[in-house]
């Protein structure tokens, strides 16, 4: 009948031994007596039922069985000290105050959701949420977290990609029967036009000619401030619009709008989250960016599933 051994610590004892190559230096490390290093490796050839080590009064070498379970043991105790590691982690309070920024009509990405979904599981973060679409100076304005699109000119900011989104050209098929389908960007100087007005150039409107990347400057009979607004007017066929997919996604699943062309859209635009890298030391922080690529993580695998 094998005796009762704590075998966990049996095994960290044998890793040490096996790396210091000696049971006197070992004990030393772990500060018990010699004896007490003995025996623990002999409890583990005994519960293994194996010859571990090879030792004479000059040397120690390791058995082809001790090599075996060198590894074996290794792996063990490196996937122990993880989860002791993570259950520590997930056991600390997260709390703190947070300001964060990001493009209008961003939650509609399901930044929102997943931002509540945070709150709820760490209810002593508070976040300060501004959303705007002019550039902001994460550094001068005390920003702690941002959501930008499209390629990024700062070296001082540390950015993790957070998907990315495509500029589609949208009408409703009222408006099109009416006033006809548009067949290159230039025609759409001819066309009543919806602006959201928020955006960076509302009145050039970017598209792709081969690989050439240009614009065309358009005119309109409605200007808003609000893409969501501008997407509602162009499904109501008062005009085209140029918005990004995920505020007119659902209209073009109606039949509310088309896309249309579709030959002239350019390749789709990365998102990024950017924050200083002072700020990385912020457990909040640090614990909201993880959650939110996480979770981004688990919806684009289950949207390709």
């Amino acid at each position: 009948m094998k005796r009762n051994i704590d075998l966990i610590t049996a095994m960290r004892t044998f890793l040490v031994v096996v790396e210091l190559q000696s049971f006197s230096a070992a004990s030393r490390k772990l500060n018990i007596v010699v004896s007490a290093v003995s025996r623990q490796v002999a409890d583990l050839e005994k519960h293994f039922a194996s010859h571990l080590l090879y030792r004479t009064t000059r040397a120690m070498h390791l058995t082809s069985e001790g090599e075996y379970y060198l590894v074996q043991i290794k792996e063990l105790i490196e996937r122990l000290d993880h989860l002791e590691a993570f259950a520590s982690e997930s056991q600390q309070t997260i709390a703190g105050h947070l300001k964060i920024t990001a493009p209008q009509n961003s939650s509609l990405i399901g930044l929102q959701q997943s931002i509540g979904d945070f709150l709820s599981l760490h209810p002593k973060v508070k976040i300060s949420w501004s959303l705007m679409n002019r550039y902001v100076n994460l550094i001068e304005e005390g920003i702690d977290l941002a959501l930008r699109v499209g390629e990024l000119s700062d070296s001082n900011l540390i950015a993790r990609p957070y998907g990315e989104l495509k500029i589609l050209f949208v009408a409703s098929p009222d408006y099109l029967e009416k006033h006809g389908m548009p067949a290159c960007p230039e025609e759409l100087s001819k066309h009543n036009c919806i602006l959201d007005s928020s955006s960076r150039q509302p009145g050039r409107w970017v598209y792709k000619q081969g690989a050439k990347e240009k614009h065309v400057r358009v005119t309109a009979n409605i200007d808003i401030n609000h893409g969501e607004m501008v997407a509602q007017f162009a499904a109501a066929g008062h005009g085209v619009a140029q918005l990004p997919d995920f505020l007119v996604e659902h209209f073009i699943e109606s039949g509310e709008l088309v896309s249309i062309l579709d030959h002239f859209v350019i390749p789709p635009i990365p998102m990024f989250l950017v924050y200083p890298a002072n700020r990385m030391k912020s457990p909040v922080l640090k614990a909201l960016i993880e959650y939110l690529l996480e979770t981004k993580k688990r919806e684009k695998a289950k949207a390709f599933s």
